[in-house]
């Protein structure tokens, strides 16, 4: 499990037009073991906030720390679960994650067979070993996506939309499969989504990310038992909290922006 501290990040971009500002002065942290959501409108830099932690970006001002250590000094141990699963379509399921283990050396792994059926057994995938990615639905795929970050033992977790793809029936279920599996080790999770609803049932504390230039327009603790019910009283009452929340920074957005014309 990785804990993160993120101390002013500022990110931006050249253009043609110059330099575009994503994210702007933002600091927040992430404790050991927590599943923490980014909550924002489409192009609010969620995406490009995962990919500095990860250390794909390198951060035009500020600081990410985890567990202590800089990535721009080291790159941290995670597990990066896109929208889309990105398998590999001529490999069968358990030739993915096998893929995945031997990515560093190219070569076989100590218990690559036992590590390879315990996650697929973890992920409710026992029996599909053989498969190819055709042959299994959407909702699969994305759970071998998800072993195949699992499968390398991260402490860190990050994912982006990972169920924006699908239908609500089986977004439902999935998100429900990935609390089960977070509850047996707690790894630390920043998961990216522009769904209320969806960051009320994952997340210990939610952040509403304003439009870009991105601020942290509130931080909601989800103080609430798991496993969670859709519908609740108590989910309501969050989910109206952040959508006023939300609301707010979009008005204030707006009005900034007709400031400035």
């Amino acid at each position: 499990m990785s804990n993160i501290q993120i101390t002013n990040l500022t990110k931006k971009f050249d253009t043609n037009e110059g330099l575009l500002a994503v994210i702007d002065d933002v600091s927040f942290d992430v404790g050991q073991g927590e599943f923490v959501c980014l909550l924002g409108p489409s192009g609010a830099g969620k995406s490009v906030t995962l990919n500095c932690i990860a250390g794909l970006l390198d951060a035009t001002y500020g600081e990410i720390r985890v567990d202590g250590v800089s990535v721009a000094d080291k790159k941290p141990n995670y597990g990066y679960i896109f929208q889309q699963p990105r398998l590999i379509p001529w490999r069968t399921v358990e030739q993915n994650l096998s893929f995945a283990l031997r990515a560093e050396t190219g070569r076989p792994v100590p218990n690559e067979k036992r590590r390879i059926a315990d996650i697929l057994e973890l992920m409710s995938l026992t029996g599909y070993e053989k498969f190819y990615i055709h042959q299994i639905s959407g909702g699969m795929q994305s759970r071998v996506s998800i072993a195949r970050s699992y499968i390398r033992n991260p402490d860190l977790l990050l994912m982006d939309e990972p169920f924006g793809a699908l239908d609500e029936m089986t977004a439902r279920k999935l998100r429900s499969e990935l609390v089960s599996t977070w509850m047996r080790d707690m790894r630390t999770v920043v998961f990216v989504t522009h769904d209320i609803v969806e960051a009320c049932y994952l997340a210990d504390r939610v952040l509403i990310y304003t439009p870009k230039p991105t601020r942290i327009a509130a931080v909601i603790d989800v103080d609430l038992p798991r496993p969670r019910t859709y519908g609740s009283d108590e989910l309501h009452q969050i989910e109206s909290q952040i959508l006023a929340v939300f609301e707010r920074s979009i008005s204030q957005f707006t009005a900034e922006s007709e400031t400035v014309i």
